[in-house]
């Protein structure tokens, strides 16, 4: 059980560093949100310029990253900062679907809060001691949850580029 917690530590932290495409796309899918927008809307879309489109607000600022399939990566910034802080329960990414016309911004659930949390009842079912551990859990919703509104917030500034008129 330990193994399988360290390595899902390291499961987290490392392919999350180096951008990995891999960890950005695959995994259980938290946060789903689709945008219509036909393909000429899409060539539109600014991805680059999201991390200035986005509200700053009192959290860490978030970091994105273009992925090498045209898809753009995004998690919580590790840079040094006063901003408040939560434990990363989501990872994201943001894909453009010319064939369905359609934006998605996806939030995949990190690994290490899927294998904690499965692990955490059988291990106070054998050890009772670890009982305050099941503390997790709870700062584990309430991270969603500040994460699930970050997440809207990149609807709502995509929402805002494929709105914006140019002037002709």
């Amino acid at each position: 059980m330990a193994i399988a917690l360290i390595a899902s530590t390291f499961d987290r932290d490392h392919p999350s560093d180096a951008w990995v495409a891999g960890y950005f796309s695959w995994g259980i899918t938290l946060f789903n949100e689709r945008i219509a927008a036909p393909p000429a809307m899409q060539a539109r879309l600014s991805l680059g310029s999201l991390e200035r489109d986005l509200p700053q607000d009192k959290w860490l600022r978030l970091a994105f990253h273009a992925l090498p399939d045209g898809s753009m990566a995004f998690r919580e910034s590790f840079a040094p900062s006063f901003g408040l802080r939560y434990f990363p329960v989501m990872r994201g990414r943001i894909v453009l679907n010319a064939r369905r016309h359609e934006v998605r911004v996806i939030g995949l659930c990190s690994w290490f809060v899927a294998i904690l949390s499965l692990l955490l009842l059988p291990l106070v079912a054998m050890r009772p001691m670890v009982a305050p551990m099941l503390l997790v859990l709870p700062l584990f919703l309430a991270s969603y949850l500040v994460q699930k509104r970050r997440y809207a917030a990149i609807v709502e500034a995509l929402r805002m580029q494929l709105k914006t008129e140019f002037p002709k």
